[in-house]
């Protein structure tokens, strides 16, 4: 599994995965040549592995991928301060700056 090792989920919220700079990495590479809107399934593919190998958390990791147009888009707009989380409510969502 990718880890930033730097980095500490905060006690005030356990429900909270930040993706790692690796990660993000990995995925800009992925990126560099597609549209995100033309992605071919292999691609696709691609970036679920990283995913897998990044998110350990079952239920982070179907968001993620469920959700990948989502990611990518905070990645392209130079976002890579990402964060996964469940709020109160227990709705899962990106957080980005």
């Amino acid at each position: 599994m990718i880890n930033n090792p730097d980095w500490l989920k905060p006690d005030e919220k356990p429900d909270f995965h930040q993706i790692s700079p690796d990660c993000i990495e990995k995925l800009v590479e992925c990126m560099e040549s597609i549209d995100i809107e033309e992605m071919d399934c292999d691609t696709c593919l691609k970036m679920q592995e990283i995913l897998i190998d990044e998110i350990d958390d079952p239920e982070f990791l179907e968001f993620a991928i469920d959700n990948l147009n989502e990611l990518l888009s905070c990645i392209e707009s130079g976002r890579v301060n990402i964060r996964i989380h469940s709020d109160v409510t227990g709705e899962i969502k990106f957080e980005a700056d």
